[in-house]
């Protein structure tokens, strides 16, 4: 690991891990903070049952349906209820979990010193608590925010540290995660094998973790690994996997992402008619989850690949079924952007 030594890398190269690690890079996969924080849940039975854990539960819950649905800010306010209610209980895990997803929405927000503040208290936690698999979670989620920084030698310190411990506990899950953190790394400093050993390793230890989302979020890795290359029926080997993976298991963050990355694979090879097909399947779950969020996404994507492709009477009603949801979200920027798309493709 010596060679990732800050002191070694151009500022060129250091830049490219910032990029890699931004909110822009990562928001198809809604960040991979967000990801190992999913793995954990409240333990139940902890000696603080009643209505105040009750209340604090719900609004953990409930600031996961809110960023699921894009209301991130909402679900920050939510987290930061549970966490006060958490502390005056004295309720340890629960503290840690919600220190966990503020730092993941404190990261996609741009808060990073927010982030790394919450996370470096939910590390002390799992470290107070000697819960090695909560320490394995936090050392991850930590490195990646540092590394968002340009932290580049601290990251790959606590990523090497959050391995030791999955190698010590014999965590096949807790390897799997440090492994892909350590593939992102790769991409960014411009190590494209090394990225892929470290996705290749992830997988086979998800796999044999029997985590399928973990394995999900793998495969979508390894699929833009090969796209960024511009390996497009490489890349789609590995999105059609993970299509199937996360339709099985309803791991809907992950399908999407795996979707549109499919999408922009078939579309750089002319294959427009798979893309509407799975447009149209993503637009299916949108729908299904009431995902207003999600659907607008999909319908805007509909409206530009019927216009692609000509039919412009389809792209009209995709749009107008965009502006409709976008006014429903109260997205004025969007609801103005596809008021031209509409204009635009109304006149052809």
């Amino acid at each position: 690991m010596n060679r990732w030594s800050l002191s070694l890398l151009s500022q060129s190269v250091v830049l490219g891990a910032i990029a890699l690690f931004s909110p822009a890079a990562i928001a198809a996969d809604l960040t991979q903070s967000l990801q190992l924080n999913r793995q954990m849940s409240v333990p139940l039975n902890n000696g603080t049952q009643g209505s105040t854990r009750d209340e604090a539960d719900r609004l953990l819950q409930l600031g996961k349906d809110q960023e699921f649905d894009g209301s991130l800010l909402d679900a920050v306010q939510s987290w930061q209820q549970a966490l006060r209610l958490y502390q005056n209980l004295v309720d340890r895990a629960g503290e840690a979990l919600a220190y966990g997803y503020l730092g993941s929405a404190y990261s996609q927000l741009g808060r990073s010193v927010e982030a790394e503040d919450v996370l470096r208290r939910q590390l002390a936690i799992a470290r107070d608590e000697q819960d090695f698999q909560g320490q394995i979670y936090a050392l991850n989620s930590l490195g990646r925010v540092l590394a968002k920084r340009g932290g580049i030698t601290s990251a790959t310190s606590l990523f090497n540290e959050a391995l030791a411990i999955a190698t010590s506990i014999n965590s096949a899950d807790g390897a799997a995660l440090t492994h892909d953190s350590l593939g992102l790394l790769a991409m960014g400093l411009g190590d494209r094998d090394r990225a892929l050993e470290s996705y290749n390793t992830a997988l086979a230890a998800a796999r044999r973790a029997s985590n399928p989302k973990r394995e999900a979020t793998t495969l979508n890795n390894l699929g833009e690994l090969y796209q960024a290359d511009g390996q497009y029926r490489d890349s789609m080997k590995y999105y059609g996997l993970a299509v199937r993976l996360t339709d099985i298991n309803r791991d809907r963050p992950n399908q999407f992402r795996a979707i549109d990355g499919m999408v922009i694979a078939l579309k750089a090879m002319g294959d427009y008619r798979q893309s509407l097909e799975l447009v149209n399947q993503r637009l299916r779950v949108a729908q299904m989850l009431e995902n207003d969020r999600q659907e607008l996404i999909s319908l805007q994507t509909l409206g530009e690949l019927y216009e692609t492709v000509g039919d412009y009477p389809k792209a009209q009603q995709s749009y107008q079924q965009a502006v409709d949801v976008a006014r429903n979200l109260d997205d004025t920027q969007q609801e103005g952007i596809l008021r031209e798309r509409l204009v635009s493709v109304t006149r052809k």
